[in-house]
């Protein structure tokens, strides 16, 4: 039974995907990398992040090139945040949860310093029982991230209380590297047929992805 969700931010309940693509865009202008649609987005996003960008410049780049990528991306990403809400059903999802009643926190890949300010901008802090962002280097894998932020929730609870939501094969790969459930939803970052190959349940949107998990 599940007792604990652990939610995505970027792509999950925050409905950003459009405007991560425009800030790729802007971050691959000045190193000759044509402009990508959401489509090639899909086709071509990995983590660790540099990879997708190894990718969309069909070489490897080079760690200054890796760094000015980032940083040209986020400076792009910052600009056009404030024009970014919730998933339309997040607010509803959150309730859901609460009403189980089930502990829920949230765990993103986003900087924990500017994460905090957004999540309380939008008025959903008082759902989650720990906010974690990225602490450290930009592009990481989230299973390392995972493990700690439920070491520091859960003590020694079973993981596999834990159902992960997210919008990426990343998600998955870390439920299963601390044995967690977890359902995925089909919101932007990879192609439908890529979330179903990591054999978790793929959802619409985040009330069914609760339904999936048994919580809805």
């Amino acid at each position: 039974m599940i007792h604990h969700v652990v939610w995505d931010w970027n792509g999950t309940l925050f409905d950003d995907f459009h405007v991560v693509v425009e800030a790729v865009n802007a971050g691959i202008e000045p190193f000759g990398i044509g402009r990508i649609t959401a489509d090639e987005y899909r086709t071509h996003y990995t983590r660790p992040v540099k990879v997708f960008y190894d990718r969309l410049a069909g070489r490897e780049i080079t760690d200054s090139e890796w760094l000015e990528l980032d940083r040209r991306f986020h400076d792009a990403y910052r600009e056009l945040l404030p024009s970014v809400g919730l998933s339309r059903d997040a607010v509803d999802a959150l309730r859901v949860v609460t009403e189980v009643p089930a502990d829920q926190s949230l765990l993103s890949m986003f900087p924990h310093h500017e994460l905090l300010p957004l999540v309380d901008r939008l008025g959903v802090s008082a759902f989650f029982r720990r906010i974690d962002g990225l602490r450290g280097a930009p592009g990481a894998r989230k299973a390392e991230f995972l493990e700690v932020h439920l070491r520091e929730l859960m003590r020694h609870e079973n993981p596999s209380t834990v159902l992960l939501i997210g919008d990426a094969t990343d998600d998955a790969v870390a439920a299963a590297h601390v044995g967690a459930a977890a359902v995925l939803i089909d919101n932007g970052s990879h192609h439908r047929d890529e979330l179903e190959s990591m054999g978790v349940p793929v959802a619409e949107d985040l009330i069914a992805a609760l339904r999936l998990g048994g919580l809805a």
